[in-house]
């Protein structure tokens, strides 16, 4: 079974499909990227995330189709997600559905971060994986907010559009050609992924409304989710923590102690049984997404100091040469893309 980021391999039904439908074997391209030959036959195995996910960027190149991601989530058959997609098919209303899934997201996908969130009458999905290491993951993003897009469309109709998609990755296609994909505005180059909607649609019924079928996978989601953390180490939780808080100003130990339902002063003794300083595992993580800032986007050194919760870029800079012998600006030079002007 895969130690780090994982995903059920149900998620790649729609994929599948595709391939299928293409004249392709899935194992075969599966075996380029590290997919398990079972994952095509259990949708309940897990394989790793990074297996996924490039999968899905061989299988664009391959077919010449770079929209490939956001063409997979309409077939995906949310039976595949197991209880999740029981838990989605029964909630009663699509902001129902749409906590569930931001609640037992990581269910199905580890290290991922998925949130609603509603402010001025807008809603907004925002969705990222939160490991840094796994890049590029373009057709991963186009894939997860398709499959969202239809997810709210059971509810608000087969026609229904976001009233704006925003993307971490930069555009492979012409805006008017992504507009005319997607149905809805879209800006490419931002600090996540994300859906934007009136709040009214949250209230939107589902055709399966299950009360009883509802809290029956609630249930089981819940137990199951509790059970599938006690495996995971403290440093491994302790290091999504840090990264769902990055960006956020709730990446300090007290936050994330408390995120871990820990007081500051056990999540301190703990590591340290373990042979680790919080402190150390933040500036790990700090470093790890600067380095991925840096080289995969053009984000500008005061956004990514922003997003890594230092002070100010000086601190930023400091922190970064002190971890490196670089600053940001020639670590950037050397091995990244231009910066944003």
């Amino acid at each position: 079974m895969p130690t780090g980021a994982t995903i059920i391999a149900g998620a790649l039904s729609g994929l599948q499909s595709m391939l299928i439908d293409k004249g392709l074997e899935p194992a075969a391209l599966g075996r380029q990227s590290g997919v398990p030959v079972d994952a095509w036959q259990d949708a309940h195995f897990e394989i790793p995330l990074y297996a996924f996910v490039e999968i899905y960027e061989h299988g664009a190149a391959m077919l010449g189709q770079p929209g490939i991601g956001w063409q997979s989530g309409p077939r995906l058959d949310l039976h595949d997600l197991g209880e999740l997609g029981e838990a989605l098919l029964t909630a009663s209303t699509v902001g129902s559905a749409l906590r569930t899934f931001e609640r037992f997201i990581k269910f199905i996908q580890s290290e991922t971060d998925l949130q609603l969130t509603v402010e001025d009458g807008v809603a907004t999905l925002t969705y990222r994986i939160l490991n840094p290491d796994i890049w590029p993951r373009r057709q991963d993003a186009e894939f997860t907010l398709s499959v969202l897009t239809e997810l709210i469309r059971r509810g608000a109709g087969p026609n229904w559009q976001p009233d704006l998609i925003c993307f971490e990755h930069t555009a492979a296609r012409p805006l008017s050609i992504w507009a005319e994909t997607a149905g809805s505005f879209c800006l490419f180059d931002c600090e996540t992924n994300a859906l934007s909607f009136p709040e009214k649609v949250l209230s939107a019924s589902m055709p399966r409304d299950s009360g009883g079928g509802h809290r029956n996978a609630l249930a089981s989601l819940s137990e199951a989710l509790a059970n599938k953390a006690r495996t995971k180490s403290l440093t491994a939780r302790t290091r999504t923590a840090i990264y769902e808080g990055l960006g956020a100003g709730t990446s300090d130990q007290e936050a994330v102690a408390r995120r871990l339902g820990l007081s500051r002063r056990s999540l301190h003794r703990h590591l340290g049984e373990e042979g680790l300083r919080f402190s150390t595992l933040l500036d790990d993580c700090r470093y790890r997404i600067a380095r991925h800032a840096l080289v995969d986007t053009s984000h500008s050194l005061a956004q990514i100091a922003f997003e890594l919760d230092y002070s100010d870029q000086t601190a930023f800079e400091r922190a970064f040469k002190r971890k490196t012998g670089m600053t940001p600006k020639q670590y950037r030079q050397s091995y990244g893309r231009t910066p944003a002007r």
